[in-house]
């Protein structure tokens, strides 16, 4: 009578737990916590200069994906990173930011993307969302690192899901 209770009781927690964790992972990276979808086939990591966290959801090289890279070494034109984050999403001029480098990275994240920004729990996302190829975000972290997302499936709220617990 017993056996039978027993593995009739942890089939039933086996199935709850399966269930909770179906959802979404936690995925930490540059002291942050993130919300990740559930289930990914691969996590790598490569440390050191490189600094790339990458989580794969197929077998097919280069699709379905989710990365995170320190970029501390993007070219912002002689300017804060606020303002040429600012520079790339308007066509104004800020003084200071060589246009140069800030035509540079429009041609490579922001034409044909959706662009802007948003602020979540004081925290200012520069977003880079395209349709057919990968889209970007980009923050500073809690230690001032220029941090960089980058997935070729999330959408908009997808991104949004991830970054609200970091």
């Amino acid at each position: 009578m017993k056996k039978p209770a027993l593995l009739m009781a942890l089939a039933f927690i086996s199935l709850s737990a399966c269930a909770q964790t179906a959802q979404n992972i936690t995925a930490a990276y540059a002291g942050m916590k993130f919300r990740v979808p559930g289930s990914p086939l691969i996590v790598g990591s490569i440390g050191a200069n490189n600094d790339i966290l990458l989580i794969k959801y197929s077998d097919a090289i280069g699709k379905r994906y989710i990365s995170f890279s320190t970029e501390n070494t993007l070219e912002t034109g002689g300017c804060g990173r606020a303002e040429f984050f600012e520079a790339t999403l308007s066509e104004k001029e800020i003084y200071g930011c060589d246009q140069a480098s800030i035509e540079s990275f429009r041609s490579v994240f922001v034409q044909g993307a959706d662009a802007g920004t948003w602020k979540i729990a004081n925290r200012v996302y520069y977003y880079f969302m395209s349709a057919q190829d990968s889209s970007f975000v980009f923050f500073q972290s809690k230690d001032g690192n220029l941090i960089k997302l980058e997935s070729d499936f999330l959408d908009s709220d997808g991104f949004r899901q991830m970054v609200a617990g970091s």
